[in-house]
């Protein structure tokens, strides 16, 4: 198998790319950080890059992939949580924050890709339940993340040939989670508290112990409508 991965460095992308490689599959992995226990595999290529970038996108991702025609899954991992206050305290500059990295920017690696002529089998967009609904605090996450979930919608009618899926991971430990875990608002934020609670137990796993089912839902996502949403804990 061919998978491509942002966000490789840490969280789900590190936890899906070392699951993928103990699977024997080759692994493109985009992230801003190295991973340096990926970089001793031989089946996993990196590239340090910021996504933001886009003259960088456009500049060195082509190099990157030139020795593979086609990925089974690219997946959009890489984002942000953002600024955790209510909608009116949140500045625009820290809103298009937010949507370049976790919108914008998987818009312009996506053109990229297809217009390499990439054949792609399936696009994960790696989505969240708060996209569906507004939680006190997680306004500009959620926008973003309703926002990506329309652009695999739209990608799908425009490339029928490829299977798009935004997709929800459930509770997995990551740095989003660190940077909840130090949250002191919990009465303000009622999700913060619930996620903090969950933090290490069984209901949230690391990454790693998160990837094979993580894995199973996105291909078992494949029999869903292409441009549709899917939430691990209910396929």
């Amino acid at each position: 198998m061919h998978i491509l991965i942002t966000g490789t460095s840490s969280g789900i992308g590190h936890g899906l790319a070392q699951e993928y490689l103990a699977r024997g599959a080759k692994v493109w992995g985009i992230s801003r950080r190295l991973a340096s226990d990926l970089m001793d595999q031989d089946n996993f290529h990196h590239l340090q890059l910021d996504l933001t970038d886009h003259e960088a996108v456009e500049a060195q991702v082509p190099g990157f992939l030139s020795d593979t025609k086609r990925f089974d899954m690219v997946i959009l991992n890489a984002g942000i949580l953002g600024p955790v206050k209510w909608m009116s305290e949140v500045d625009a500059d820290s809103m298009k924050q937010v949507m370049e990295i976790n919108v914008w920017s998987n818009k312009v690696l996506l053109d990229k890709l297809f217009n390499l002529d990439k054949d792609i089998r399936q696009v994960i967009g790696m989505s969240t339940k708060a996209s569906l609904r507004s939680t006190p605090g997680w306004g500009p996450y959620a926008v973003s993340k309703a926002a990506l979930n329309m652009l695999m919608n739209v990608y799908a009618n425009e490339h029928p040939d490829t299977h798009f899926i935004a997709f929800a991971p459930g509770l997995v430990d990551s740095e989003i989670q660190e940077t909840i875990w130090n949250i002191k608002e919990t009465d303000k934020y009622p999700a913060v508290e619930r996620l903090q609670q969950a933090r290490y137990t069984e209901d949230m796993p690391d990454s790693r112990a998160a990837a094979a089912k993580l894995i199973r839902g996105m291909e078992k996502a494949r029999e869903l409508e292409s441009g549709s949403y899917a939430d691990v804990r209910e396929i």
